[in-house]
């Protein structure tokens, strides 16, 4: 039998996108699936929409979590917490997987140990249909996946643009997740925070495919605690460098002057965004 993977839906609030993402987890065309949802406090109809959908999973694989409004990470973390599977995956509950996503995700993982994969994602509008080529989201998007070709490696790309996205286009091994001890407690950051402390463990996977579709709507959450990122993206570069001043890095790839000495302070010199910055003022 395939390994088991573990989906996490941390759940708040989107009473009519969350329908959409448990289906999209009970028809995937992998067949070894357990499915987790969190909900964190939500005031709408979101649990009794998801006690209704998770009817027709499979008898054993769904478990529903409801739990008082503790935050993102946390719904993430007390989902994982319930679960069992080798690899883990994490949809946020307005978003929602492709079919196929599972099998092609672990397929790229494979027997790795320590080891994380992010897909290519669609951007859609709240109704799910694609957002026009010429608006910001789309746009930004591409120019963040440019960085792959810009860069010497996937490290190094994730490390000046979240082309990731977010959380929900994780697979990731558990052995990963015990070797970070989870997710940070950020408010905004805390996908990119994990994602960039992976590389100091292993270098990342992707897969240019879009298999899942990320959802534009006014309730993003994101929108709502924009003004943190700057501290929260500062604090993330400082963790991820703390980590080498304990040990020499695990990946021999991830971006850091001991691994790149020629490269890395070109890369720095180059950054105008304010990742860039962030980690040029903690390096210094």
């Amino acid at each position: 039998m395939r390994p088991l993977i573990s989906v996490v839906i941390p759940s708040f609030n989107h009473a009519r996108y969350i329908e959409q993402a448990i289906e999209s987890v009970l028809t995937q065309t992998y067949p070894n699936i357990e499915l987790i949802v969190v909900d964190d406090g939500s005031t709408d109809e979101s649990r009794d929409v998801i006690r209704s959908t998770l009817k027709s999973a499979p008898s054993g694989r769904s478990k529903f979590v409801p739990q008082e409004n503790s935050g993102a990470h946390a719904a993430i973390m007390r989902g994982i917490s319930e679960s069992t599977g080798r690899f883990i995956a994490i949809l946020n509950s307005d978003d929602f997987f492709y079919p196929e996503r599972l099998q092609v995700m672990s397929e790229a993982i494979g027997h790795e140990t320590l080891a994380l994969a992010i897909s290519q994602v669609d951007i859609v509008d709240a109704d799910g249909h694609a957002l026009p080529e010429d608006s910001a989201w789309p746009r930004w998007y591409r120019g963040a996946l440019s960085s792959i070709d810009t860069t010497p490696t996937l490290g190094f790309a994730l490390l000046d643009q979240n082309f990731a996205v977010s959380s929900g286009n994780f697979l990731f091994t558990r052995a990963l997740y015990d070797k970070l001890s989870g997710f940070s407690t950020h408010k905004f950051v805390h996908d990119w925070d994990f994602l960039i402390r992976s590389i100091y463990c292993a270098e990342p996977l992707f897969v240019p495919t879009p298999l899942m579709a990320y959802r534009i709507h006014p309730q993003n959450t994101t929108e709502s605690v924009r003004s943190l990122l700057e501290t929260e993206e500062r604090e993330a570069v400082a963790r991820y460098l703390e980590l080498f001043n304990a040990s020499r890095s695990l990946n021999p790839l991830a971006p850091h002057p001991t691994n790149w000495p020629g490269f890395y302070p070109l890369f720095l010199s180059r950054k105008n965004n304010s990742l860039g910055r962030h980690v040029a003022q903690i390096t210094l």
